[in-house]
C-alpha cells in the first residue's frame, strides 16, 4: 500500500515568515521593479509585503495601489497624505510605520528605488538563520546602478571573496573599513532587534541599526549577488556632494562616538574628518583646520597633525 503524502502545507492560512519592508517617496520610475522583486521570490514559507508611501505626488501611491488590489493577501500599504519625513520621522520611519507592525520572525528591508534580482535571495537567507541561531542578521553582495548614465558597478566586497567562499563571517572591522554592503541586502532577527536603540541617539541611520544587530549576534556576508543598489539625483543619499556629506555625517559620526565610545566608533568618527580634511583644504582652508582640530583632539596623532596642515597649506 502506497504511504499517504502529508498534505501541502497552506501558505495563505501560515502566518509570514519573513516580512518585507519598503519605504517608498516619489519612486514611480522603480517601484515596479522593486515590487516585482518581492513577488517574484520563491520560498518555502510565506511573507507579507509591508509598505509605506509617504505622501508620494508622483503616482508612486497609484502603482502600489495596483499591487494592493491584486495582491491584497500579502502586500500591505500604508499611505500618507502628509509627508512624514519632512515633520521629522526621517530617522525611524521604518521603525514607526512597518517594523511595528510585521509579525515576521525576520525583516528583510528593501527601499522602493532599489530591487532583488535573486528570486531565492529570502530562501537562501532564512534557511542559514534557521540553521544558526547565534546570528542575528545577514547580508549579500549587490551591484550599484547609476541611474543618470546607466552604469552597472561592482559592490565593494569582492576582496572577501577571492577564493570562491560562499560566505563569510561579517565583523566590526570589516563593517567599519568600509560600506560592505547596502540594506537592501540585509535580512535580520527580530528577536534580536530593539526599537529602543533609536533613542539613544538624534541621527539614526542604518549604521546604527547594522552595529547593533552586530552586538546582539552574529553576522553574515553572502558571496551571491542578490539585488541592485540605485543612484539617482532624488535618492535622500546616493548622490549627495562631498560638501553636503561633510555637512551631514559629521553630526551623525561625532554622535555615534560619543554614545558608543569604543574603538570602531572612533576610528569611523576619525575617517570621516579625514574625508572632510582632504575635501575642505581645496575649497575653505579655515574649515579645514577647524576639522583638523577636531581630528587632533581626538586622535593625538602629532604625524597626521603635521602631514594634514602641509596638505592644506598646499592647496589652492
Amino acid at each position: 500500500m502506497e504511504k499517504k503524502r502529508d498534505p501541502e502545507p497552506d501558505l495563505n492560512n501560515t502566518p509570514p515568515l519573513v516580512s518585507i519592508c519598503c519605504l517608498a517617496y516619489n519612486h514611480a520610475p522603480f517601484i515596479r521593479q522593486c515590487l516585482d522583486g518581492f513577488l517574484a521570490q520563491k520560498t518555502s514559507f510565506p511573507i507579507e509585503i509591508l509598505i509605506h508611501d509617504d505622501a508620494s505626488t508622483d503616482g508612486t501611491e497609484q502603482i502600489i495601489r495596483q499591487y494592493e488590489k491584486q495582491y491584497p493577501e500579502i502586500v500591505f500599504p500604508i499611505y500618507e497624505t502628509t509627508n512624514k519625513y519632512s515633520q521629522g520621522y526621517s530617522s525611524v520611519m521604518d521603525i514607526e510605520f512597518n517594523y511595528s507592525r510585521a509579525k515576521g520572525k525576520y525583516i528583510a528591508y528593501c527601499e522602493g528605488d532599489d530591487y532583488w534580482t535573486d528570486p531565492y535571495k529570502l530562501q537562501k537567507q532564512v534557511d542559514f538563520m534557521e540553521a544558526h541561531p547565534e546570528y542575528s542578521v545577514c547580508f549579500h553582495r549587490c551591484q550599484h546602478l547609476n541611474s543618470e548614465t546607466g552604469e552597472m558597478s561592482n559592490d565593494y566586497c569582492g576582496r572577501y571573496f577571492r577564493n570562491n567562499e560562499t560566505g563569510v563571517d561579517l565583523s566590526f572591522d570589516m563593517f567599519f573599513a568600509r560600506w560592505v554592503t547596502q540594506p537592501l541586502t540585509m535580512l535580520f532577527r527580530v528577536s534580536a532587534f530593539s526599537p529602543e536603540w533609536q533613542k539613544q541617539y538624534r541621527y539614526y541611520r542604518d549604521m546604527h541599526e547594522i552595529y547593533h544587530l552586530l552586538n546582539a549576534g552574529k553576522g553574515y556576508l553572502f558571496s551571491f549577488v542578490g539585488g541592485v543598489y540605485r543612484y539617482h539625483k532624488g535618492g535622500i543619499h546616493s548622490m549627495i556632494s562631498q560638501a553636503q556629506f561633510c555637512q551631514t555625517s559629521l553630526p551623525i559620526d561625532e554622535e555615534f562616538y560619543r554614545v558608543n565610545r569604543n574603538p570602531y566608533a572612533k576610528k569611523n568618527y576619525l575617517n570621516t574628518l579625514s574625508d572632510c580634511i582632504t575635501y575642505s583644504a581645496g575649497h575653505d582652508k579655515k574649515q579645514a583646520f577647524k576639522y583638523l582640530l577636531t581630528h587632533f583632539s581626538l586622535s593625538h596623532d602629532v604625524h597626521a597633525f603635521i602631514k594634514y596642515i602641509l596638505y592644506i597649506i598646499k592647496q589652492k
